[in-house]
């Protein structure tokens, strides 16, 4: 069977293999997360969806796990939403996900059956903590845990597996994850969260026990070019140096959008498989328009989330005031909330974060 020719992704984790992407290892500060490692902290990865995220704690498992003085288990919680406030049954999950991940790692039963005897035994409220203590003495490496969608948990569940991962802080490294990185769209500290009873507890009380929150960012102007140029090396495809200002004030490096814009420009576009067909701007601007009208997942859950209020809240005055001031008028947590989706950028003054989100917003008629 032929390979398959390589592509912009934009549906899941990165595939080396499969796409044009930018080593997701190079999109944080490595050295730094390694330090946080080696002093046994607890800490934030954040960023908007559709960033990479998922692709980058994927890597940095692969490498830690490269090295061999550490177990580093990803688990994607994603499947717990639904379960609001069922909350034995999410941490039956959680325990599942990090089971059958450090099994596929190690390639043997042991934790399995550990987590089969906790999930019998042990009460909702500890059955989490019982888990990772048992589990970190059995092994002969420090476990590091990589937890990604831990903001799509809520209520009662979300706090239940906050502080479960907080009661066992104190036994690190022996007993208990000698690191875990919690990763989300929102910083923890700024989690709101509703209770069964109506109470409201807030992430930083729920889990004070992380050391830092590191965010995420967009691809600069260089890695959007060497995105664009990995196409070029591998079909001779060439695109117009005048493209490169447009893909930027279209995109600000939003790495959904970027990958998108380039797939549609080379793949959706039929006439430009002709990989002879030189990509000028124009075919750019027809592209961005495509993706606008289209209205592919990522342009629907931006639409979705503006129906929030709070969404509203910050949008609506932007999209009003043509001198731009209107920060000062504004609740903080509504604009960080923002801020935190990629819908804004917190510059001077507030503004829409590209011009992509500013056509698609400008027509949802908020």
């Amino acid at each position: 069977m032929k390979p398959v020719p390589k592509f912009f992704n934009t549906a899941g984790p990165m595939k080396p293999e499969l796409h044009y992407c930018i080593d997701p290892l190079t999109r944080f500060d490595l050295e730094e997360i390694e330090s946080l490692i080696r002093q046994n902290k607890y800490f934030i990865l954040h960023a908007p969806r559709q960033t990479g995220k998922t692709s980058c704690l994927l890597a940095l498992r692969d490498y830690i796990n490269k090295q061999g003085e550490f177990y580093a288990v990803y688990a994607n919680v994603e499947g717990g939403q639904a379960m609001r406030n069922q909350v034995e049954e999410v941490i039956d999950g959680v325990i599942d996900i990090i089971s059958f991940q450090l099994q596929m790692i190690l390639k043997e039963e042991m934790p399995k059956i550990l987590a089969s005897q906790v999930k019998r035994n042990s009460a909702a409220s500890v059955k989490l903590t019982e888990y990772l203590s048992l589990l970190c003495q059995k092994l002969d490496k420090p476990l590091l845990l990589f937890i990604d969608e831990i903001d799509a948990l809520v209520g009662d569940s979300l706090v239940s597996v906050l502080r479960q991962l907080r009661s066992g802080y104190d036994l690190r490294p022996q007993a208990f994850p000698q690191s875990i990185i919690l990763c989300g769209v929102r910083d923890v500290r700024d989690y709101r969260i509703v209770l069964s009873n109506q109470d409201i507890v807030t992430g930083g009380s729920a889990f004070n026990i992380k050391a830092e929150s590191l965010r995420l960012g967009n691809f600069s102007r260089e890695e959007i070019h060497q995105l664009y140029m990995q196409h070029t090396t591998a079909t001779g495809q060439v695109f117009d140096e005048a493209c490169f200002p447009q893909i930027w004030e279209a995109t600000e490096g939003q790495p959904w959008l970027v990958n998108a814009l380039g797939y549609e420009v080379t793949m959706n576009m039929r006439e430009n498989r002709d990989r002879s067909v030189r990509i000028i701007p124009e075919m750019m601007y027809r592209a961005q328009e495509r993706l606008i009208y289209r209205r592919d997942t990522h342009i629907d859950i931006l639409i979705d989330k503006l129906r929030e209020e709070r969404v509203r809240n910050v949008i609506a005055p932007i999209l009003a005031n043509e001198d731009g001031e209107v920060e000062q008028h504004l609740k903080d947590d509504d604009i960080q909330y923002v801020v935190d989706m990629g819908l804004v950028v917190r510059d001077k003054p507030l503004r829409i974060a590209n011009a992509i989100y500013r056509e698609v917003i400008s027509q949802a008629n908020l």
